[in-house]
């Protein structure tokens, strides 16, 4: 064997250079990565090593696991669908499992995301707080969904007695079958001190938002001193008592919640900072109000991009009191790139809920936008003069999507979107009423490579045929162009 594959960190990069998906295309694949990695690891006591440590570092099954177990100790069920324990390994089985358990540093998706499941009752005993650490002690990533038994199993309950002070990514998901079988939900961190995600889904149906029944979680956010990043799915619903604890974290960077209706930070003042690392934030809210709130208190020098979702309708004062604190975020962070506002679209006429222009000026000190979408319950007030505004503020903009229930008052022309593509040159996805009813004599000369789709449902259009000739040879790149009829 030649001298330099006797060079531990060689011999790694060429088993993760074969172990990569990439590496064979479905062109001429006659072996998946992982056989040519376990073939590898058949060569020779020199390559053994490092090869399993590639072959068993990413799980997404306990299957492959159970199965090198002696044979009498499991079977496969249900037509290959389920794997499971017939009678409980000796102590000494176990430890023999430990030369494959150890390397697994992930339980997660991965290319061998079909195998068949592992039975709860497998699944109860692995996780026994006296035999999980034991085989795991390298695991830092685990995905408790894609491990899922059958019947399913409850992963808060799962997680409670046991101890994993080295793992840093956490996700699972509450099957509906338990959603209500508790009155709360807590999550105690005693599992996992040490964890910087966590991920955490909720089943629902499909419902509308807006009828959802929340399901009450409980967190003390206090035992996560080094979480970074934090999704919940819309319908959990964290207790405020946790939310006070949450925004107090020093590290979190990446933050997606539903905010309870009950909590008001203006009623429960820090002396801490706010949330001072705090990179996104994708937040539902039921009034548009406690998020501007929750925005003018935020300590980060680092908030680049904001989504917001209110279920309830939002007036002109609620609007421009948004704006005004994405203006106070700017001026901490003058790289800020992405706001978002998304609403319900009931059928409003009470005009308390249009918009004039002036309402969206604040806006305009966000030089680097880069995606700007944003719907409003009433008529958006814009026209050519504010396209003209647009395309000196932004850019830079790449999505940028302005709805309104129009009523039939849109007032940007195609001369308007004209000018935008020309002062956007970076634009690539545009959602805007338009009034195209008249088309300018001026012969249309192209003006962008980049647009993908334009977006004009709820336009005023007579001559539908020439209006899409006018937009597909200003963007002869755009894929759709969408009206309704």
């Amino acid at each position: 064997m030649h001298r330099c594959l006797q060079i531990t960190e060689i011999l790694h990069l060429i088993i993760e250079f074969l172990a990569h998906e990439d590496f064979v295309t479905h062109y001429e694949a006659h072996s998946t990565p992982r056989e040519d990695v376990a073939r590898f690891a058949r060569t020779c006591k020199a390559f053994m090593d490092p090869a399993l440590d590639v072959l068993w570092r990413t799980q997404s099954s306990m299957r492959p696991l159970i199965m090198c177990l002696p044979s009498n100790l499991w079977e496969v069920e249900l037509d290959g669908a389920i794997v499971s324990l017939l009678q409980e390994p000796s102590h000494e089985d176990w430890v023999g499992l430990k030369k494959y358990s150890h390397r697994i540093r992930a339980f997660d998706y991965c290319s061998m995301s079909n195998l068949p499941m592992v039975s709860k009752s497998t699944l109860d005993t692995i996780f026994s707080p006296s035999l999980f650490q034991e085989l795991f002690p390298s695991l830092h990533t685990l995905n408790i969904h894609v491990l899922s038994g059958w019947p399913r199993l409850n992963p808060i309950q799962l997680l409670e007695p046991i101890r994993l002070p080295q793992l840093a990514r956490l996700s699972f998901k509450i099957p509906s079958c338990y959603l209500y079988s508790y009155s709360n939900f807590h999550f105690v961190p005693a599992c996992a001190p040490s964890l910087q995600a966590l991920t955490i889904y909720a089943s629902w149906d499909s419902s509308p938002l807006e009828r959802w029944t929340p399901v009450p979680l409980v967190i003390d956010f206090k035992g996560f001193p080094y979480l970074r990043s934090l999704y919940l799915s819309f319908n959990l619903e964290v207790l405020s008592s946790s939310v006070r604890e949450l925004v107090n974290l020093p590290y979190l960077r990446d933050l997606t919640m539903t905010l309870p209706d009950d909590f008001n930070i203006d009623m429960h003042p820090s002396t801490q900072p706010i949330l001072p690392s705090l990179q996104r934030l994708n937040i539902t809210v039921g009034s548009l109000n406690q998020c501007s709130s929750l925005l003018s208190y935020i300590a980060s020098s680092e908030l680049g991009s904001i989504e917001i979702y209110h279920c309830s309708p939002a007036t002109q004062t609620d609007i421009y009191t948004l704006f005004r604190a994405i203006e106070h975020i700017q001026e901490h962070f003058p790289d800020f790139h992405t706001l978002v506002v998304k609403c319900p679209y009931p059928v409003i006429t009470d005009p308390s809920f249009d918009l004039s222009r002036s309402i969206l000026t604040p806006l305009f000190v966000c030089h680097h936008l880069r995606v700007l979408k944003f719907s409003s319950f009433g008529t958006l007030d814009i026209d050519d003069a504010f396209i003209s505004q647009i395309t000196c503020a932004w850019p830079d903009i790449e999505v940028l999507h302005l709805r309104g229930f129009q009523r039939n008052r849109a007032h940007v022309t195609l001369g308007g979107i004209r000018e935008l593509l020309r002062g956007c040159p970076l634009l690539l996805l545009l959602l805007m009423q338009i009034d195209a009813r008249i088309i300018p004599e001026q012969e249309p000369e192209m003006e962008s490579l980049s647009l993908e789709r334009f977006d004009i449902s709820g336009s005023r259009i007579e001559d539908e045929s020439a209006v899409e000739r006018y937009l597909r040879i200003l963007a002869p790149r755009m894929e759709l162009l969408t009206q309704e009829l």
